[in-house]
């Protein structure tokens, strides 16, 4: 897929999904909290699971290290993997309180690159937090990747890189900079809903003519009355 028609296609995928910025308004760290929590779960489940642990108070970094580990647990466990993300959680709480006052604001006051290098510091933060991070509460310039864009890098020939940052950096050629916060959301819903891994819903894709994947499914032709 050529860069004129990839723009085509997220415009279209933009328009479908109008994603909105979900960290907007969110406390830095809370933000930091959720990201956390969505890994392999759902956008619903991740918003309830958040909600339950909101109802005991400010989500902050001192607030999760007086939390008991299996309270916490307990709560995060319908969004999955509660005991590998819970001590991720607590240790990056942890060394938020030890090094920055428990806060976030030297995250987002340094320039891009140091922030994100900042991130990837804290225990368990990868490149995708730390995007994904930057991006929606820091209004940087970050093209954030999961397994659904990855997908859609290679299933539009977008990228022949097998790394992320690889990925990243091939994307950034067809995603204009004021469009990668609202693009990268769009682009994960179509992989959700439709582009899926297993069997793609070509049936109801809202941009079968411009796809040239090869994993592309022949639509069938409406039956006549």
């Amino acid at each position: 897929m050529d860069v004129p028609t990839f723009r085509r296609v997220l415009r279209a995928l933009l328009d479908r999904y109008k994603p909105r910025n979900w960290a907007a308004g969110l406390d830095p760290f809370e933000a930091l909290v959720s990201i956390i929590v969505s890994q392999n779960s759902t956008d619903l489940v991740t918003e309830r699971v958040m909600k339950d642990l909101a109802a005991r108070g400010p989500i902050s970094s001192r607030a999760i290290l007086k939390m008991r580990p299996e309270r916490l647990i307990a709560i995060l466990r319908p969004a999955g993997l509660a005991r590998q993300k819970v001590p991720k959680i607590r240790k990056i709480a942890r060394t938020l309180v030890e090094t920055h006052d428990g806060k976030m604001d030297a995250f987002i006051a340094t320039p891009a690159p140091v922030a994100r290098e900042m991130l990837l510091e804290l225990p368990g933060v990868g490149p995708k937090t730390a995007d994904v991070w930057l991006n929606l509460v820091a209004g940087r310039d970050t093209m954030p990747m999961d397994t659904h864009i990855a997908r859609l890098a290679r299933r539009w020939h977008l990228s022949a890189a097998k790394d992320y940052d690889g990925i990243n950096v091939d994307l950034r050629r067809y995603v204009s900079e004021r469009e990668r916060q609202a693009g990268h959301l769009a682009l994960i819903s179509f992989g959700r809903e439709i582009c899926q891994a297993r069997r793609p819903r070509c049936e109801v894709c809202p941009v079968y003519e411009d796809c040239d994947s090869e994993d592309k499914r022949p639509r069938r032709a409406a039956a006549k009355g």
